[in-house]
């Protein structure tokens, strides 16, 4: 499977109502069937409403993931996104799930907390990276906020990486720099990237702009949505991964001691 068509579910998100959001996003999953994966935007069950957290994770969390496998069946799909969940500790996480007709297929816990959400306070940081083989393509989640942290792609990308999938509930204000960050990470690794971004107003009155995007293993952008909700489709192909890195082998030319 060298080809995979991507969907970015760019969704408004109901603050603290994930019966609501689950239904919203199985509506607009079914409005452009076929995509061999669609990609959530983070916290798309619940958005930040910290004090509800801790019931989400425990009683609507796992109704959720039963309900992503369902979805998936009916699709024949994996279906990736984030949700407040508990760790095997009982801490809550900001956990990015990976579900296919099988359930869960893998998970990570956003690793990079987001201060000004308040995200310190309530969770528990991940400490491990993790990949997913779909097909053959090598995907490695990430969460965010964790785009302004190169390192942990380019790590990625070295042991393998071809495609990184990143929800994310980016604030409006700071959009360039989302779309400046997501492009540059995908020129790095020279691999894909495909970014979903909540849209429309939070209870608090955050704006979410959207602007999810794909962008390609040389920068380029594949695929880009505006503010409006909706999926945007993307067909990427893993051979350009292969030639970029192949024409380029800037990995080969890293320096020990300078590079890491």
């Amino acid at each position: 499977m060298s080809r995979l068509r991507v969907a970015l579910v760019q969704m408004e998100v109901t603050d603290g109502d994930p019966v609501r959001n689950l239904t919203h996003a199985e509506r607009l999953i079914d409005t452009e069937p076929g995509a061999g994966l669609y990609l959530l935007p983070e916290l798309w069950s619940s958005g930040y409403v910290h004090q509800q957290w801790p019931a989400i994770a425990q009683g609507s969390t796992p109704a959720t993931l039963t309900a992503l496998k369902r979805i998936a069946t009916k699709h024949r799909t994996v279906i990736g996104g984030t949700l407040i969940s508990l760790n095997a500790d009982g801490k809550l996480v900001n956990r990015f799930w990976l579900v296919s007709a099988d359930g869960p297929i893998a998970h990570y816990d956003k690793s990079h907390l987001f201060a000004p959400m308040q995200e310190p306070a309530h969770l528990t940081a991940g400490t491990a990276r993790h990949r997913v083989h779909l097909g053959s393509w090598t995907a490695a989640p990430s969460i965010c906020y964790d785009l302004r942290f190169p390192e942990m792609y380019q790590r990625d990308a070295v042991d393998g990486a071809d495609l990184f999938l990143v929800p994310c509930e980016w604030p409006a204000e700071r959009a360039d720099a989302m779309r400046a960050l997501a492009i540059a990470r995908a020129i790095e690794t020279q691999a894909f990237l495909a970014l979903t971004n909540r849209t429309g107003v939070a209870a608090d009155g955050t704006e979410f702009g959207g602007g999810s995007l794909v962008a390609g293993p040389g920068g380029e952008v594949v695929a880009a949505a505006g503010a409006a909700q909706g999926v945007v489709l993307a067909d990427l192909d893993s051979s350009c991964v292969t030639e970029s890195r192949g024409a380029q082998p800037h990995f080969a030319r890293r320096r020990a001691g300078v590079d890491w």
